[in-house]
Formats: C-alpha cells, structure tokens, sequence
C-alpha cells in the first residue's frame, strides 16, 4: 500500500522528531501541527519541515494524523481540535495509555484510531533507522484498511518487526515495566550500589564504571546474547554473584511489589496516581538527583568515558 496524502505529526517532542525524521528520508510528504504560537515553530522550519496550525482549519485539508503529544495532552488535543477535524480521519498512536484511560476511541467514534508503539526510545527510532538496523513495535488497527497503511507506513519510519496488539494488553506491558525495572530498579539500583561503594570507601571513578557505566555493556550483551547466552558469557564470580543477588535481592517481597503494581494498573488505580502535576515532580527528582554524587561523577567523566 503507498502512503499518497501528507501526514500530520501532531507535535515535536523526541518521539516526533525522530519519525520526522525517518519519514522524510523515506521521502513521505509531512506537515507538523503545532500551536500557532509555538516555541518549538522556528526549531521545526529550520529543519525545513512545512508547520501548519493546531485548532484552525488547516487541519480539514488532511485525514491522516500521527499523535506524538505527551498522553495526558491527548484528551485536551480532541477538546481543541475536533471541530477541525474531518470525520474518518485516521489517528494513530505511540502508546496505548490515553486510550486505555480516557476510552477515545469510544468518546471520538466519527475517527479511526490505531496503536504503532515502538519498542525503543527516540533516539533509538533514529539511530536504528540510519544504521539499517532492527526495532520491534506493537500494533493495532480498527480494521484492514488501517492495517494496511500502519504496515507501510512502519516500513517508511523503520519498524521492522510488527506483532498484533490492543490498548489495553501494550498499555499494560509498557507500565508494568517502566515500573518494575525500566525507569525504576536500574537507574535506583545504580545509584544505591554506587553510594554503598562510596560509603566504603570506593574512588568515585572506580564505582561510577562498576555501577553505571557497566550496564551499557551488560544491558546490550543480556538483549543480543539472549539469556543463556549471557549466563554462558559471564565471568564465574559474576555467574556465582548473580545467583547470590538473586536470591537475597529479588526475594518473596519483591513479587509481591511486582503484583502489586499490576493490580495498580489493572484496577486503573495508577491511571488516578498520574493525575497529578508531572512538570513540578520532574523538578523534584531531577533536584533529587542534582544532589546526588554520582550525577556530578557523570558529568564529570562522561567526556573521558562515554562516546
């Protein structure tokens, strides 16, 4: 299927700007919808991207539409925007959340509404595409129209692995694992193996590549290898630590919190825990972790240590 009238990127945050960038070079016809008086406007015309108006009627003239906003900025987009907007316009997504959440799909009915989540961070989206490489990413689509087109136009950004979805399953998977490992134990677990080693009297050098810079390496070895792979791989202090760690780490007490945080996001408990001011908590943690050595030891080696 060939992808013939311009899609819409609605926003430019990291996600937005690495598919920009990919469907550009794969010589897709784009226009990026933004507020009029946007301060990212100039950003994006430097690159020479064509922006067009966000609650105007620039937005009748297209059908097709890639909604690469923050989730909780979904629901106010519609709000805004849908009396400019064709019905049986074509949305699609990057996360199931909003939909899990605010049921737009059901609220927005006269619009189709499709999941393509990429598996990788943005600038991931990028590299991967530039490097011909491999990215996997989770799917929905209303009906085999919608497929057809998220199949060609996954092909033109560079997902190339597609496994069938819903909403409901990848939003899910995507919140279990932020939680339980992703955005939680492994920048945490860094940092209190890090202070622990310091406390002990560890060089903040020699600490700082044990405990941070060494989960590139693993990370990346753990995901290519797969696990037997790695478990072949490693040192037998390592293999004999790992199993150690195991079992005095990841005891009854952490199924438990893992549990707990499914119940929490099956009973949509946490969809009402993210209803708070996300901007002043981010400004908390990013405080949080100024005031922590290891950031200052980042910032201190990664010109000697990090490409």
């Amino acid at each position: 299927m060939t992808i013939d009238s311009p899609i819409v990127i609605v926003g430019f945050g990291s996600q937005a700007r690495a598919w920009a960038l990919n469907l550009r070079d794969s010589k897709i016809d784009l226009r990026i919808a933004l507020q009029p008086k946007s301060s990212t406007r100039a950003k994006v015309e430097s690159l020479g991207f064509q922006c067009i108006n966000l609650e105007s009627v620039d937005l009748q003239n297209y059908s097709s539409f890639l909604l690469l906003i923050p989730d909780d900025k979904h629901l106010p987009f519609f709000k805004k925007n849908e009396s400019y907007l064709k019905d049986g316009s074509h949305f699609i997504y990057a996360h199931g959340f909003s939909l899990s959440k605010e049921r737009l799909h059901e609220t927005y009915k006269q619009f189709s509404h499709s999941l393509l989540a990429p598996k990788a961070i943005a600038s991931d989206v990028r590299f991967q595409y530039e490097t011909k490489g491999k990215i996997g990413a989770a799917y929905y689509a209303p009906n085999e129209e919608a497929e057809e087109f998220l199949k060609a136009l996954a092909q033109k950004v560079g997902f190339t692995a597609l496994y069938k979805s819903h909403f409901e399953e990848e939003c899910m998977a995507d919140l279990l694992s932020e939680q339980s490992i992703l955005c939680s134990l492994i920048p945490y677990a860094s940092l209190k193996s890090y202070n622990i080693l310091r406390k002990n009297g560890i060089s903040a050098e020699v600490a700082f590549m044990e405990c941070f810079l060494e989960l590139k390496s693993i990370s990346q070895a753990f995901v290519t290898l797969g696990p037997q792979g790695f478990f072949n791989l490693i040192s037998p202090n390592a293999l004999i630590g790992s199993q150690k760690g195991r079992k005095i780490l990841l005891n009854d007490s952490f199924d438990q919190g893992l549990e707990q945080i499914l119940i929490d996001i099956k009973n949509k408990q946490f969809y009402k825990e993210v209803e708070i001011d996300a901007d002043l908590l981010r400004q908390n943690v990013l405080k949080e972790w100024d005031q922590e050595e290891l950031s200052q030891t980042f910032i201190r080696l990664k010109p000697e240590l990090i490409v």
